[in-house]
């Protein structure tokens, strides 16, 4: 899972959500008690997953959503084209990442530390 070849494949093959662990319904309690509707919030590794849909429908409006896979950041900007003005998909390496200290107030990572390691 460690490296980009296998994601750009996967998602190529399957461009369907995918929902690694929970979904948001599975970890809204948690999150609500910590993240506030008007945060700027970054989603690392963000995949095929429904998370960022969920909580945007849930009033978090200011997501930005990274990843290693071109292919997953193309099918959900063409997914979430009326969201895209404030949920906003980018193609980047959690690694390396490319934003100024304090764009974001709080960062969301599902599984993507899981499968660098």
């Amino acid at each position: 899972f460690g490296k980009s070849e296998y994601w750009e494949e996967r998602y190529q093959k399957d461009p369907d959500p995918f929902d690694w662990y929970q979904r948001y319904c599975g970890i809204s309690e948690i999150l609500t008690q910590h993240v506030k509707p008007d945060h700027q919030i970054l989603n690392v590794g963000c995949g095929s997953s429904r998370l960022s849909e969920e909580m945007y429908q849930d009033g978090y409006q200011h997501i930005t959503n990274i990843d290693i896979s071109p292919s997953v950041i193309k099918q959900l900007q063409d997914r979430y084209k009326e969201e895209s003005a404030n949920m906003k998909f980018q193609v980047m390496d959690a690694r390396k990442l490319e934003f100024n200290a304090g764009t974001f107030d709080i960062v969301i990572d599902k599984g993507t530390l899981d499968s660098i390691l």
